[in-house]
């Protein structure tokens, strides 16, 4: 009876473990999507301003775009359990899809010399990365 509880224990250890491993795999992920958004923010503002070049603002959206998609798939990878819901996971991986998505066109718009694409791709980007903030439980905002 002994062993048997004993095993339990072990075992209710080792599953609040692996959640809050995930739980932190998942914190430090979307603190990773929200650098990169403000980064995209940033050098986007910049760049309607006049204040870097088209080539680098280019180059940095798109860069930040094939970070995105790679927090995605990082996301997707982390195992589904109490503590990170599946429909709750799904929900974060729809907001940093179109987190990309945003980013990408504002690469494109850049590219076009579109400031007015621009301009608006910056809302877009901020209100969507408000939305994902607003989904985030207190203990997992980073």
């Amino acid at each position: 009876m002994k062993r048997i509880f004993i095993g339990y224990l072990l075992g209710l250890t080792l599953l609040t473990a692996c959640s809050e491993a995930a739980t932190d795999r998942l914190t430090q992920e979307l603190r990773t999507v929200k650098s990169w958004t403000a980064t995209s923010k940033m050098v986007a503002d910049a760049w309607v301003r006049g204040a870097v070049p088209k080539v680098y603002a280019k180059q940095t959206l798109k860069k930040a775009q094939q970070e995105l998609q790679t927090e995605t798939d990082n996301i997707a990878e982390i195992e589904s359990s109490t503590a990170i819901p599946q429909p709750y996971k799904l929900e974060l991986l729809g907001h940093i899809k179109r987190l990309a998505k945003i980013t990408e066109q504002m690469s494109t718009a850049v590219e076009q010399e579109n400031y007015s694409v621009v301009a608006q791709s910056i809302k877009d980007l901020s209100l969507e990365g408000r939305t994902l903030d607003s989904q985030l439980p207190q203990q997992n905002k980073p």
